[in-house]
């Protein structure tokens, strides 16, 4: 009976041990995945409403937008707003972060809610990034 309890013992101490592994794994990976991706996003809650006072929307950039609904604004952020009113923004574009500053500057086109490295001394011509997010 003593051999059984002490097996016992054993087999959940290494159960322990696997679990905590797995956990100290997963909490790294989320951890990294969230370091490196850089997606721009902010929320909105809704107003404080007075009583009997009802909710109609979303209020972006002076626009109301109704209760379950999703849109694009002039400057590529795609938004929602849900049916309880709370407001969610995020970019559309990747946004090139290492490239040489000295030779060429980053715009966002708006048509196309793409960035462009363009260079500084010939506009026609654009150039590479080494790294973007978004």
């Amino acid at each position: 009976m003593y051999a059984m309890e002490k097996d016992r013992n054993k087999d959940t101490n290494v159960l322990a041990r696997n679990t905590t592994k797995c956990l100290v794994v997963l909490i790294l990976s989320a951890g990294v995945f969230i370091a490196l991706s850089n997606a721009s996003c902010y929320y909105a809650l809704p107003p404080a409403l007075d009583k009997g006072e009802k909710l109609e929307g979303c209020l972006h950039n002076g626009k109301l937008f109704e209760l379950d609904t999703k849109w694009r604004d002039d400057n590529c952020l795609d938004c929602s707003c849900n049916k309880k009113g709370m407001k969610m923004c995020c970019s559309n574009a990747n946004r090139p972060t290492q490239y040489d500053s000295e030779r060429c500057f980053c715009k966002l086109n708006k048509e196309t809610c793409k960035y462009e490295l363009i260079s500084k001394t010939d506009p026609e011509e654009r150039c590479l990034p080494y790294g973007s997010v978004g």
